[in-house]
């Protein structure tokens, strides 16, 4: 899968001079831990459209408690509407852990080529 980019939001000072804000390694390692399913939706996906490959990139807001509030797609290769929106809901269902930080909203971009 891709790797995060990007990232904004204020908050409490953490004592060094910026704002505290969700570490971006550990969102990776979320997003690892839900790749088979991510990547099940494409292969499923893939079985009827056998061109189907490129990068996504969704703009995702996580609060607070971990909950992410939303979820669009910023740019598609794929010209799936269908697996497009699977993504979205699937996304959505991701808990990133409660952190003391302010909303975070970030690019994220994914892969999807077959295997």
């Amino acid at each position: 899968m891709g790797a995060g980019e990007g990232g904004s939001g204020t908050g409490t000072d953490d004592g060094i001079g910026r704002a505290a804000q969700r570490d971006l390694e550990k969102i990776q390692i979320t997003f690892d831990r839900n790749k088979s399913a991510i990547f099940s939706m494409y292969n499923r996906a893939l079985r009827s459209t056998l061109e189907l490959q490129g990068k996504v990139v969704l703009k995702i807001t996580i609060l607070p408690s971990g909950k992410v509030t939303d979820v669009y797609i910023v740019s598609s290769e794929l010209a799936d509407t269908e697996l497009e929106q699977k993504l979205i809901q699937r996304v959505k269902l991701i808990n990133f852990g409660s952190e003391d930080v302010p909303v975070f909203t970030f690019n994220y971009p994914i892969d999807f080529y077959p295997v």
